[in-house]
C-alpha cells in the first residue's frame, strides 16, 4: 500500500507538471488584456464582445488565456493517465479530462478519471493478448474501445453527476469563505500553511491545484493567498543570509543568492535546502510564515480584480498592491529571523589543505578545476 501511494503521488506530480504550464501562460494572457483593458478604463472586456475596434481584439486575446486555463482538467487527467499507462493511455485521459469539465465533476473528477483511465490501460494490456494477424488491433483498436468508453461511462454515467454536486459545493463553500473578514483570514492560514508545508510536494501541488481550480471557475482570492505564499520561504533565508551572513558557510550563502530570485518569481523550492538542514524546526517555521504572510494579505486588504499573477511583480495585478507586498515580507521576515534563532547553517566541516604539507597531483586537479 505504501509502494502504491508514493507511485500515486508521483502520478499525480506529473499530471500537475504538465498542466503547470497552460495555467501559468493562460493567466498571463488574462492578466496582461485585463490590464489593458483597466489602461483604457474599461473593468469588464465582455462588454467589446460583439463590437469593433481595438478593445475587442483585446478581449478576443484575453478568450485565448481563459481558453489555455480551461484546459487545466483536460491536461491534468491526460497526463496522470500517461503516467501510469503510457501513450495508450492518453485517449482515454483526455476524454476523461473533458467529461470532468462538461459534468461539472472539475478538478477531482479529473484525478479520478486520470488514475482509472492509467489503470485501465495497464489492466487491459495484460489481460488482452490476441496473437497473429489480428495482434496489431490491440493497440489500434480494442484499447482504445475499451479504455475511452469505460473512462466515458463511469465520468459522464456515474460519478459525473455526484462529483459535479460534490465540486459545486466546495466551490460555493469556498466562495463563502471569500466574502466573510474572518473566514478570509482562516483560509490564507490553511492555504499558506499547505504552501510553506513541503515546498513543491503534493501538500503544496494540492493548495495550488486548488487555488488554480478555483480560479477556472472564476474565484481569484484564493490564487492571490496561495501566490504570496509560494514567494515566502525562499525570500526568508535569502534575507537570512544577509542580516546575518556569519550564521551560513559559503554553501548557504551561494544558495541565499539563487533564493532571491526563486522568491521573487515564486518558486518554493528554493526554500529546500535551507529547510533539509534541519526539518524539525524549519517546516513548522515555513508554515509559520507562510500562513502569517498570507493572512497579513488578506487582512491589510488585498483583492481580487483580474487572475493574479505570481511572484511578488505579481502585485501589480492585485487590488491593494501594498498589502500584497507587505504580507510577503512580512512571512520572509518571520522566517529570517526564526532561521537565525533556530536555525545552525554554519557547521559544515571544511577541508583544509596544511601549509606545510605538499599538494599531491589529486589536489592540485581540483584547485584547477575551483
Amino acid at each position: 500500500m505504501k509502494k502504491w501511494l508514493s507511485e500515486a503521488k508521483q502520478h499525480l506530480m506529473t499530471g500537475i507538471s504538465f498542466a503547470l504550464p497552460i495555467i501559468i501562460g493562460g493567466s498571463l494572457v488574462v492578466a496582461i488584456a485585463k490590464m489593458i483593458g483597466f489602461g483604457f478604463g474599461v473593468s469588464n472586456l465582455d462588454d467589446y464582445a460583439d463590437a469593433s475596434g481595438f478593445l475587442h481584439y483585446v478581449y478576443l486575446f484575453q478568450g485565448i488565456g481563459w481558453t489555455a486555463i480551461g484546459l487545466l482538467n483536460v491536461i491534468l487527467a491526460a497526463y496522470i493517465a500517461y503516467s501510469i499507462g503510457g501513450k495508450p493511455a492518453l485517449a482515454a485521459g483526455f476524454v476523461g479530462g473533458s467529461l470532468a469539465i462538461s459534468t461539472n465533476a472539475g478538478f477531482l473528477g479529473a484525478v479520478i478519471a486520470g488514475f482509472f483511465a492509467g489503470y485501465l490501460t495497464i489492466l487491459i494490456k495484460n489481460k488482452v493478448q490476441i496473437k497473429g494477424a489480428a495482434a496489431s488491433t490491440v493497440p489500434l483498436i480494442i484499447l482504445p474501445l475499451i479504455t475511452v468508453g469505460l473512462t466515458g461511462i463511469l465520468m459522464a454515467l456515474v460519478l459525473g453527476g455526484p462529483l459535479g454536486a460534490l465540486n459545486q459545493g466546495l466551490i460555493d463553500w469556498i466562495n463563502s469563505m471569500t466574502q466573510s473578514g474572518t473566514n478570509k483570514v482562516l483560509l490564507a492560514v490553511i492555504l499558506g500553511a499547505m504552501i510553506g508545508f513541503d515546498l513543491g510536494g503534493p501538500v503544496n501541488k494540492a493548495a495550488w491545484m486548488a487555488g488554480n481550480a478555483l480560479l477556472a471557475s472564476g474565484i481569484y482570492l484564493p490564487n492571490i493567498m496561495i501566490n504570496i505564499a509560494i514567494c515566502i520561504p525562499p525570500l526568508g533565508y535569502a534575507i537570512a543570509t544577509v542580516i546575518r551572513r556569519s550564521k551560513f558557510n559559503a554553501t548557504f550563502r551561494e544558495a541565499g543568492n539563487g533564493a532571491w530570485i526563486m522568491g521573487m518569481i515564486g518558486i518554493t523550492e528554493g526554500a529546500i535546502p535551507f529547510t533539509l538542514r534541519n526539518p524539525l524546526k524549519m517546516i513548522p517555521l515555513n508554515m509559520i510564515g507562510c500562513a502569517a504572510g498570507a493572512a497579513i494579505t488578506i487582512l491589510l486588504g488585498a483583492y481580487d480584480k483580474m487572475p493574479p499573477i505570481g511572484g511578488l511583480y505579481g502585485a501589480i495585478s492585485i487590488g491593494n498592491p501594498f498589502a500584497y507586498l507587505i504580507g510577503g515580507i512580512s512571512g520572509a521576515l518571520i522566517i529570517a529571523i526564526g532561521a537565525v534563532l533556530l536555525g545552525n547553517f554554519n557547521d559544515e566541516e571544511e577541508v583544509k589543505t596544511s601549509k606545510t604539507a605538499k599538494p599531491t597531483e589529486e589536489d592540485e586537479i581540483e584547485l584547477v578545476l575551483e
